[in-house]
């Protein structure tokens, strides 16, 4: 039976601390293409064209990036009939394709879902849909629809002592630009598959109606075969996720903290990274556990106008001008830790790949107790402006607004700077920088400063410069990549593709590493729910795949599809036989 909620919408909305949905989808897409750092490590350990020997520089003994212990599901009734049977496999791409189909499409600006239902119209029809699809998880799992149209199914377990788990994905998609469909091989909703390349086709398909109906299937397996859940099963679908999550991931969040309480679930999965080929035999699973934070701070030049024929040395233009010129030429520290996830990517690399320069891997495998090393290996990562970024704060002028006639001084010149906060790193320090450089401009230039109400020197016969903060988010905690929970999710992973998927590629090795993310997913509103947070779809994925997302001819191997649904399934009775609070 389905239990709708009315939850009340945060006070902010839609002026919010978070990102806003403008600014947001940009961030999305950005952190969504950084899941292909693997494959342009790849291309970078590619461009040596034959391995190099090992002799020159040897891997040490007792390698610190080792395979997982493999979790091994004991109910594993259908997991040969999900990986191999070529009618499941049928099914479950007419699955894909049919949601793929309902152009569940949210925009940068959206009603509120009692105000205009009809606006949302796809989205019930992608509700009836799953009703049809799955009926064994709508009789026996609890359906709740938090604010109209966030999706709650709750499979309780035998035993209410144990802590959930929590799975997340989105029912929404990023837009398809109607000008340009003409450019895509096969119509965007259309859901097509081809038998020959084994992809379907499709806004969603790979972002992420994929994850979303994996879970869905994964659990209406498990009750095919019988399966009796002993910990409760959650999934929590929001809707507007590509435009922050302000109504779906922001209501949806709390609704299951106030029912749970703080730090209530094992685990929680959302949407991120998968398997990435390294080498020919190295795989590598890079489960985002972190994410980079977010501030949007406001910068305005306020002066007096006039007549542009009786000018100030420098007009509110120029002055903004040069602070961004000062800005962009002192850009933040790399601060390149070991704690960071990527770290452990470029290790597993380094340990396990024939292709690396010697004096690469050696600059990697000796970081933790050669400072010396450690430089080389920062200014390796510094030489490749896909890993730097993942190493700093960054600062990017998005906007800038000044003036509206030639012969007017411009009274007011205002822009915008994104910054995407490193994890070691806060939106405090990053605001200050930009304030210290706004300090010096304001004092060259005889202009006063404040920041928000605070005045810091007194406005001047000049005007004076004003800071602002608009939207801000904390860098994510950093999910642990060692202990109990942590073992039974890379158990889980190691068992599907090392035993399984690539049973069959005798000399395949797989890893199982953390990674980063430089934007955020749903799971920014989810902190409180758990410490373990990975954002990981069980597939394997190239780069051509992965860079579609958000863009024309969006598709993904249906194999990859189905290996995620093998890992819902595979993951939910590991953490019931194997997993313990």
């Amino acid at each position: 039976m389905t239990e709708t909620h009315h939850a009340p919408l945060p006070d902010v909305y839609p002026s919010s601390k978070q990102p806003t949905s403008s600014t947001y989808s940009k961030c999305k897409k950005f952190g969504l293409q950084l899941i292909g750092l693997l494959t342009l490590l790849l291309a970078y350990i590619s461009s040596f064209t034959k391995p190099v020997p090992n002799s020159t520089f040897d891997v040490p003994a007792s390698p610190q990036c080792k395979k997982p212990q493999v979790y091994r599901p004991s109910f594993n009734k259908s997991v040969n009939l999900i990986l191999n049977d070529k009618q499941f496999k049928i099914d479950s791409i007419r699955k894909l394709s049919g949601a793929i189909q309902i152009p569940t499409e949210i925009s940068d600006t959206n009603p509120l879902p009692n105000d205009d239902p009809e606006y949302y119209s796809e989205f019930f029809k992608l509700h009836k849909y799953f009703e049809e699809t799955f009926p064994l998880v709508h009789s026996h799992l609890k359906v709740e629809k938090v604010n109209q149209l966030g999706l709650l199914y709750t499979w309780e377990g035998t035993d209410p002592s144990l802590k959930p788990i929590l799975f997340m994905a989105h029912q929404d998609v990023v837009p398809v630009n109607r000008e340009i469909w003409d450019s895509w091989q096969y119509p965007p909703f259309s859901g097509h598959y081809d038998q020959e390349t084994d992809y379907v086709w499709g806004r969603g398909s790979n972002d992420c109606k994929n994850l979303m109906l994996a879970e869905l299937e994964g659990i209406e397996q498990l009750l095919a075969d019988g399966y009796q859940t002993e910990r409760t099963v959650i999934l929590s679908l929001g809707f507007d996720e590509e435009s922050s999550g302000f109504m779906g991931a922001k209501v949806l969040a709390p609704f299951l903290l106030e029912r749970y309480g703080p730090d209530s679930m094992f685990s929680i999965i959302d949407e991120g990274a998968g398997l990435l080929r390294l080498d020919k035999n190295l795989y590598i699973a890079a489960a985002v556990n972190a994410e980079k934070g977010y501030v949007d701070v406001r910068i305005s030049i306020h002066g007096h106008g006039g007549h542009s024929s009786v000018q100030p040395d420098h007009t509110t233009i120029g002055v903004a001008s040069e602070l961004i010129y000062m800005m962009e030429n002192h850009p933040f520290d790399y601060n390149f830790s070991l704690d960071n996830p990527i770290y452990d990517v470029l290790q597993c690399a380094a340990e396990h790949s024939g292709f690396l320069p010697p004096h690469v891997r050696e600059a990697i495998l000796k970081a933790p107790v050669d400072e010396g090393k450690r430089k080389v290996l920062t200014e390796f990562a510094v030489s490749h402006p896909d890993i730097r970024d993942l190493i700093r704060t960054t600062r990017a002028v998005d906007v800038i607004n000044g003036g509206v006639k030639a012969n007017a001084l411009p009274g007011l010149t205002s822009f915008i700077v994104n910054h995407r906060v490193d994890i070691h790193s806060s939106v405090n320090e990053t605001v200050e920088n930009d304030l210290y450089w706004a300090r010096v401009i304001a004092e060259k230039h005889g202009y006063g400063l404040t920041f928000h109400d605070e005045v810091i020197i007194p406005e001047t016969k000049l005007g004076h410069i004003s800071l602002a903060s608009e939207e801000m988010l904390e860098p994510a905690p950093v999910s642990p990549t060692s202990g109990h929970v942590w073992e039974i999710f890379a158990g889980t992973v190691q068992n599907l593709f090392q035993n399984e998927i690539l049973a069959e590629q005798k000399d395949a090795d797989v890893y199982v590493t953390g990674g980063l993310f430089s934007g955020n997913t749903d799971t920014k509103y989810y902190w409180g729910l758990s410490k373990n947070i990975y954002r990981f779809v069980a597939g394997i994925f190239p780069f051509d795949q992965l860079r579609t997302i958000h863009s024309v001819n969006e598709h993904i191997s249906a194999s990859s599809h189905v290996s995620a649904v093998a890992f819902v399934y595979e993951y939910i009775v590991n953490v019931n036989e194997y997993g313990h609070d």
